[in-house]
């Protein structure tokens, strides 16, 4: 060691590293900061001694982002906040992240500019793709605050980090047209198979296949489907039902007509799943999008199909119908209107116009 600086009484030169060192006490424990002047390092211990005072002081850590991201998903996971497939996806998420060049950064060092850099470069994603990467930025952060890793986090700040919009367009909601629909029910009465009444239960309710594959008997009384649960993957990818929906809103009832309640009640077997292969075991939602191919194919429907459209076109035909979007987003479990009215915007819109002059009928007689 060598001289102390005058008046500093923790300031010292280190003639070793020949840098100027300071000392402070925080917890019990020695710590220290360098600078080439006194005055920088009187700077740094004043800051350290002041943000200890204001309990702002955190130590000084190495945990990388990815650090800290793995911290957020598995502990989620382990505390049973999210499901299997959620951490999947989440993991999904976190690989992309792992390719950014600050990835393996100690999160301290990391500024809102590198962020904003990184962000620029994933705009060849989808949209959905995009807000998932940025949410689980802001979650990592906000992990980093629990931890006490920091003290703030800069996307806590309006306007610092800018979540960027997707080069692609967004995907478009397609369903059946009504033409459509009824050439798809022609080619369901054509052929009656093990999968027919969940393609009739589909596009008569909009709910979702996984949710239709996790039906039990005792969810369907009083010409009502209680949804409960639905059919989904365990870590290792294996088929399984979950314990619950997939959303919080997904937990739902869904009134039914005596075509669809006939349905079921015909595949009723006592207290157990209504929809399950010869061997007992589940089905595969990827089979019956396969088999949703083939019919359509036949029944010369030529746009691009998925099983998801079934629920598109249910939501659609409601809407035609005149449904309130209140009620609809209830039916379809989604978790606000705000999903509902922004899935559907483009059916919305069609019927503004029909809207708009109902209004201006109706004022017209009032002058």
């Amino acid at each position: 060691m060598g001289k102390r600086g005058n008046g500093e009484g923790s300031i010292v030169y280190h003639k070793t590293l020949k840098r100027w060192m300071g000392s402070y006490t925080y917890n019990g424990k020695r710590k220290s900061v360098y600078g080439k002047t006194r005055t920088e390092v009187k700077d740094k211990l004043n800051k350290a001694l002041v943000n200890i005072v204001d309990n702002k002081y955190v130590d000084k850590s190495n945990y990388t982002l990815m650090d800290i991201i793995s911290f957020y998903n598995n502990d989620d996971f382990k505390a049973n906040l999210i499901s299997e497939v959620a951490f999947l996806r989440r993991t999904e998420t976190a690989n992309i992240i792992k390719k950014m060049n600050i990835a393996n950064l100690p999160i301290q060092k990391i500024t809102a500019t590198q962020i904003n850099e990184e962000l620029l470069n994933i705009c060849n994603y989808s949209n959905s793709t995009i807000t998932k990467i940025y949410g689980m930025l802001k979650s990592a952060y906000n992990k980093a605050i629990i931890m006490q890793i920091l003290i703030t986090s800069p996307f806590a700040t309006k306007g610092l980090i800018i979540k960027p919009k997707s080069n692609k367009e967004d995907k478009k909601i397609d369903a059946l047209t009504l033409y459509e629909q009824k050439l798809f029910i022609k080619e369901l009465e054509k052929d009656y198979d093990e999968y027919t009444d969940i393609f009739y239960i589909a596009i008569f309710t909009g709910m979702r296949i996984g949710e239709i594959l996790a039906l039990k008997s005792s969810d369907i009384y009083n010409n009502i489907i209680h949804i409960q649960r639905t059919i989904t993957k365990d870590i290792n990818g294996k088929i399984k039902v979950g314990t619950t929906t997939k959303t919080y809103a997904g937990t739902r009832e869904i009134p039914i007509t005596n075509l669809i309640y006939n349905i079921i009640k015909k595949n009723i077997n006592k207290d157990n799943y209504i929809f399950l292969l010869s061997n007992g075991g589940f089905i595969n939602p990827s089979t019956i999008n396969s088999h949703f191919k083939r019919l359509c194919k036949n029944a010369n429907i030529t746009k691009n199909v998925n099983t998801h459209m079934l629920r598109h076109t249910y939501a659609t035909r409601c809407i035609e119908s005149g449904m309130n979007a209140t009620v609809l987003s209830k039916l379809l479990g989604h978790a606000d209107i705000e999903t509902t009215l922004n899935t559907y915007t483009s059916v919305f819109n069609r019927f503004k116009e029909n809207e708009i002059q109902k209004y201006l009928d109706y004022i017209s007689q009032l002058l």
